[in-house]
């Protein structure tokens, strides 16, 4: 056994005992080696910025293997600019990390100024290793990290040299998303096609929703909180409708009015790709009908060729229970996981 592997099989023997390593900086060393081991065995990254005293920037870092158990942890303050340049260079030459999650833990970030210039170099050295890694494939991002007002290092995923590799994006915000905060999300959709994205956790403003929405011609998945408004609806639709979109997989979990699925069902009339939709609705009990005509159209031979036979599953609730689709809606699902077409007909 190499002397590597003694020392990764040392520390995980010791997982239950870790504590956060209270530091002025960064000076663990065992710490920061493990990113720059050859076989690190680090492979998801959980990093929290507390900012609740404006004097006392902390950061708290959480490394992590395959399945999410704990390596190591540590808290530290933003101190010498040199050591936090040498974390960014391990983040950088770190294969082996695979996913990310940067959060706002306390405070305000527009508390800290181009003055601050250690405080701002830290987080820079920090946010230009995340940029330069290849090997990281899904990314959780607290939008609140980004004032809109107030000087902060920025941390660009338009120029992460991961972007091409990236399969799964989480957005998160308490405050507002709104048009400001927008070009960043929406010049990355445009250039990424991802597994999938999900925005269930963010409150974004209607004019920014409908522009997110119609740029996810890229994603597979797509995750949101709500669905309350005409704007965002009608999007909706025409993504549906754009055949150059790939999205196979839609969730909405906050309800949704009747008039807003009446919009969606009429985007998936002509919908070849979307096979499985999770709807949380005002009410179910008058809206499974809707789904009958969309799958089957008994009408003439012309409206049931012309009907939806993509989608596989779908799942219809409310905020205290899901309504089971009647008969005739979970057959015509079912033929539509058939790969003979003629069958539906």
């Amino acid at each position: 056994m190499s002397s590597d592997e003694r020392d990764v099989s040392s520390i995980e023997d010791d997982i239950d005992s870790i504590e956060y390593i209270e530091m002025n900086g960064i000076s663990h060393d065992e710490t920061i080696e493990l990113l720059e081991k050859i076989d690190s065995p680090v492979k998801q990254l959980d990093i929290g910025f507390n900012f609740e005293d404006v004097d006392y920037f902390q950061l708290e870092i959480t490394f992590r293997e395959k399945w999410g158990r704990e390596i190591d942890r540590f808290k530290c303050t933003l101190g010498d600019p040199a050591e936090w340049k040498r974390l960014g260079r391990a983040i950088e030459r770190c294969s082996s990390i695979q996913e990310v999650h940067l959060r706002k833990i306390e405070g305000v970030t527009n508390q800290i100024g181009a003055s601050n210039q250690e405080v701002y170099q830290c987080i820079g050295s920090l946010y230009r290793g995340l940029e330069s890694n290849t090997s990281i494939e899904s990314f959780e991002l607290d939008m609140d990290l980004f004032p809109s007002r107030g000087v902060f290092p920025t941390l660009n995923l338009n120029r992460a040299q991961f972007k091409e590799n990236l399969k799964n994006l989480t957005l998160r915000s308490e405050k507002l998303i709104g048009i400001n905060k927008s070009p960043m999300i929406l010049q990355l959709l445009k250039t990424t096609s991802l597994d999938s994205f999900n925005l269930r956790d963010c409150r974004i403003s209607t004019a920014a929703y409908t522009r997110i929405i119609s740029a996810c011609t890229r994603v597979q998945r797509l995750d949101i909180k709500y669905m309350n408004t005409t704007e965002g609806a009608t999007a909706l639709a025409a993504l549906l409708r754009n055949q150059r979109s790939i999205l196979s997989q839609f969730s909405v979990h906050k309800n949704m009015s009747a008039e807003n699925l009446n919009i969606i069902v009429d985007g998936l009339a002509s919908n070849s790709t979307l096979k499985k939709l999770h709807l949380h609705l005002t009410k179910t009990d008058t809206e499974t009908s809707k789904f009958e005509q969309l799958l089957c159209n008994v009408l003439s031979i012309e409206g049931i060729r012309n009907s939806n036979h993509t989608l596989e599953m779908l799942k219809l609730g409310t905020s205290h229970e899901y309504t089971d689709v009647t008969s005739f809606v979970r057959e015509c699902l079912n033929l539509n996981k058939g790969t003979n077409k003629e069958k539906v007909i």
